[in-house]
C-alpha cells in the first residue's frame, strides 16, 4: 500500500460569510492521478487554492508529506506542490527561457544565482514539454497551446512530488488537450508524480485518472476509484444531468454521454423549422437534445470525431458535419457546414471556446447573417475569455452581435426566439 502524500481533515473555508467548503475529508496516496469534479460553484478551485496556500484562514488540516501546510513557508511549499493554472498569463513579456527558469526559485538563495544544475533541469524539462525550440521567443508571441506548455514547463522545473491542475486544457484545441493530458499521464506513470486536477470534461478525467472526488455545494459527495465514483446515479445527483455510462471499445475506459428523454410536447409546425447548431466541445449537445425533443429538424457542425456533440448527433440520428480528430476545420468541412446553414431557417451559436482550428465556424455564422438567416447566440462566459485567437474571434463575434443577432443567457429561453 502506497504512503499518503496528502491528507485533508475537516477542511472548511468561508468567504463573505458563506461556506465555500464544508468539512472536507480525504487522503491521496503517493503516485495517484486524482480528478476533482463538480458543477460550477462546488468549491473545486477553492480546494486547489487552499492546497497550494494561495488561500489561507481555513479551518481544519492540510497535511503534505506528514507536514502541516500552516507550518510551511512559501519556498518549502513550492518544493512540494506545483500549480498549472487554467489561463496562461505571464504578466510581463519575458523570454520563454527566463520564464521557465523562474520555476527554480525555491532552490535559489535570496541573494544567490542559478547554478548549472538549475539550467540542466530547465533544459531537460523544456525538451520533455517540447518548449526548447521556443527558448528565445517572447511569451506573448506564442499560441495558446505553446503558452500552456511553457507554463507547464515552469511548474515541472520545481521538481515537486505533487502537481495541481486547475482546468489546464479547458481553453485549448483538442489536439493540445490530448498532448498535454498525455504528458501528465506519463509524469504520473513513469515518474510517480501525484497529479490532482480539476477537469470540466468528465470523459477526459475518466480516461486518465485513477480516482475521482465529486464535490457538491462545498461538500464531498463521492470519492474513490473512477469506476465506482463516476456512475449514472452519482452524476445525476451532483450535476442534475441524465447520462449514459459505458466503456470505450478502443480504450476500455469509462465513456460518458448524455441521455435523451423527451420532456416537451412538440409544436405542430416544429418539423417545418430547420435549426442548425454550431458545435464544438460538447457545447451543442444540450441544445440539440432540447430542440430534437421539441420536434424541430436539427443539424450540427462542424465537430471533430470523438467530440461529445458528434456522439449526441449520432445517438439522435440527426445530420452533422464532422472533421478528423485533432484537426482544424478544412475548407471541405466548412463548405459542407455552409450547405446546412443555407437550408436552415435558424442558426444557433452556443457558448463555444474559439481557437484557430475552429475559427471558421464563427465565419460561417457571419455568412448565415449575410444570407438573412435568423441567428440566436447563447451568451454566458464572455467572448473575451473564450477567444484564444489573439482577439480575432472576439472582433468577428462582436460584429455578429451588432448585426441583429438574438442573444439569450440560458438555453431554456431559446423557444421564445424561434
Amino acid at each position: 500500500m502506497k504512503e499518503k502524500i496528502l491528507t485533508i481533515k475537516n477542511l472548511s473555508f468561508a468567504y463573505d460569510g458563506s461556506n465555500v467548503l464544508d468539512n472536507i475529508n480525504f487522503d491521496v496516496a503517493s503516485g495517484c492521478f486524482l480528478s476533482i469534479l463538480g458543477p460550477n460553484g462546488s468549491g473545486k478551485s477553492t480546494l486547489i487554492n487552499l492546497i497550494s496556500k494561495v488561500l489561507k484562514n481555513y479551518k481544519g488540516e492540510i497535511i503534505v508529506k506528514d507536514r502541516s501546510l500552516q507550518n510551511l513557508n512559501s519556498k518549502e511549499i513550492a518544493k512540494l506542490v506545483a500549480v498549472v493554472p487554467q489561463y496562461s498569463n505571464a504578466g510581463f513579456n519575458f523570454l520563454v527561457g527566463e520564464l521557465v527558469l523562474m520555476g527554480r526559485f525555491p532552490y535559489v538563495s535570496r541573494f544567490g544565482r542559478e547554478k548549472k544544475q538549475d539550467f540542466d533541469i530547465v533544459e531537460a524539462v523544456m525538451e520533455k514539454t517540447k518548449t526548447l525550440p521556443l527558448y528565445k521567443r517572447r511569451f506573448n508571441e506564442l499560441s495558446g497551446g505553446e503558452k500552456q506548455r511553457v507554463i507547464i514547463a515552469q511548474a515541472l522545473v520545481q521538481d515537486t512530488p505533487i502537481i495541481l491542475l486547475d482546468e489546464p486544457t479547458s481553453h485549448l484545441d483538442i489536439n493540445f488537450q490530448i498532448e498535454i493530458m498525455d504528458l501528465f499521464y506519463k509524469l504520473n506513470t513513469d515518474e510517480g508524480k501525484t497529479i490532482i486536477g480539476i477537469f470540466h470534461d468528465i470523459n477526459l478525467a475518466a480516461n486518465y485518472s485513477k480516482k475521482a472526488i465529486l464535490l457538491k455545494n462545498g461538500m464531498v459527495f463521492g470519492y474513490g476509484e473512477i469506476n465506482d465514483t463516476i456512475t449514472k446515479e452519482n452524476i445525476k445527483k451532483v450535476f442534475n444531468s441524465d447520462i449514459y455510462v459505458g466503456k470505450n471499445p478502443f480504450t476500455g475506459k469509462l465513456y460518458i454521454s448524455p441521455t435523451f428523454n423527451p420532456v416537451f410536447e412538440a409544436p405542430a409546425d416544429a418539423r417545418d423549422v430547420k435549426v442548425h447548431v454550431i458545435g464544438g466541445g460538447g457545447a451543442a449537445s444540450p441544445i440539440i437534445n432540447l430542440l430534437y425533443n421539441r420536434g424541430y429538424t436539427v443539424s450540427c457542425g462542424v465537430v471533430n470525431n470523438f467530440d461529445t456533440d458528434l456522439d449526441t448527433s449520432e445517438m439522435l440520428g440527426i445530420s452533422y458535419v464532422s472533421e478528423a480528430p485533432f484537426s482544424p476545420i478544412s475548407l471541405y468541412s466548412q463548405n459542407k457546414n455552409l450547405e446546412f446553414i443555407k437550408s436552415s431557417d435558424i442558426v444557433v451559436l452556443p457558448e463555444i471556446e474559439f481557437g484557430h482550428g475552429n475559427f471558421s465556424n464563427l465565419v460561417s455564422v457571419k455568412e448565415a447573417q449575410e444570407r438573412g438567416k435568423k441567428v440566436i447566440i447563447i451568451e454566458g462566459k464572455r467572448i473575451k475569455d473564450r477567444d484564444h485567437t489573439g482577439g480575432k474571434a472576439e472582433k468577428l463575434y462582436n460584429k455578429i452581435l451588432k448585426n441583429s443577432a438574438m442573444i439569450i443567457k440560458d438555453i431554456s429561453e431559446i423557444f421564445d426566439k424561434i
